[in-house]
């Protein structure tokens, strides 16, 4: 507490050397961590004596679900370094959890704050609601979640008519999508935004309704459905494997796109 207390420079602290020690050590501990898993599936495939052509197709799927989706995040990591440097955006988003709360937990954390008037406190702030508040979930799988798979899990999974689990998750999915086409949708209509001045907020807000968030849900949703229909009538069957990724990129590039245009 006395070291925080001693720096007088935000910079110190969301630049720090040990941050970025931190950063490292957990990139090289979930390479290592997925290395050992990879290892172990290979031998457990060898033993069940699974099919080549099955356990490439895993391996392609897996690759693609992770590198791909990555450069989302890596865009996330650069659209927080603004603020919060590139150390903790980097330790976070390497770990449990998704880009779309991050980004929104920082919203919420750093209302008000810009990058001339963040302050230490702000910083440890947005850090907590970063990291701490995150948390349970994971907390809960490891020690409820198998409890709760017997308890409702299963009980919801059977093989006859009367299970709902197909339902349950895809109602929940479903909400999911609403929720944020929701917001999105309101957006047009009422959309605050607080003026800023050499790099300091001025405490005015204005309104500037924008068009932004819908084009882009909609964009991902034709572009998702444009490849669903290659993937079933037009037997292009290796965008399965990347058309979440591809929609999330192409619908990001049409925002970029529409920001250099003036469209904001």
């Amino acid at each position: 507490m006395n070291y925080f207390l001693a720096l007088t420079d935000i910079n110190e602290v969301k630049e720090a050397w040990w941050l970025y020690l931190i950063g490292i050590f957990v990139s090289l501990f979930i390479i290592g961590g997925a290395l050992f898993f990879a290892y172990k599936a290979k031998q457990r495939a060898k033993e069940l004596e699974m099919d080549g052509k099955t356990l490439k197709k895993v391996v392609i799927t897996s690759i693609s679900f992770s590198i791909l989706p990555s450069i989302g995040i890596f865009i996330g990591v650069i659209t927080m370094a603004g603020l919060l440097g590139i150390p903790l955006p980097w330790v976070r988003l390497s770990v449990l959890g998704a880009l779309h709360y991050e980004l929104m937990a920082v919203k919420i954390a750093a209302d008000g704050v810009s990058v001339a008037s963040l302050t230490i406190q702000n910083f440890v702030t947005i850090s907590f609601v970063m990291t701490i508040a995150i948390i349970w979930g994971a907390l809960f799988a490891l020690f409820f979640f198998k409890k709760y798979q017997k308890s409702i899990v299963d009980k919801a999974d059977v093989k006859n008519k009367k299970g709902f689990a197909n339902l349950l998750f895809q109602s929940v999915f479903i909400g999911l999508i609403a929720a944020f086409f929701g917001d999105a949708f309101a957006k047009i209509f009422n959309y605050e935004t607080e003026e800023i001045v050499d790099g300091v907020f001025t405490g005015v807000t204005t309104n500037n309704p924008t068009i932004v968030p819908v084009v882009v849900f909609v964009s991902a949703f034709i572009i998702m459905a444009g490849f669903d229909y290659l993937i079933k009538h037009k037997n292009v069957k290796w965008l399965e494997y990347f058309q979440l990724s591809l929609s999330m990129i192409l619908a990001m590039t049409i925002a970029v796109l529409l920001g250099l245009g003036g469209i904001y």
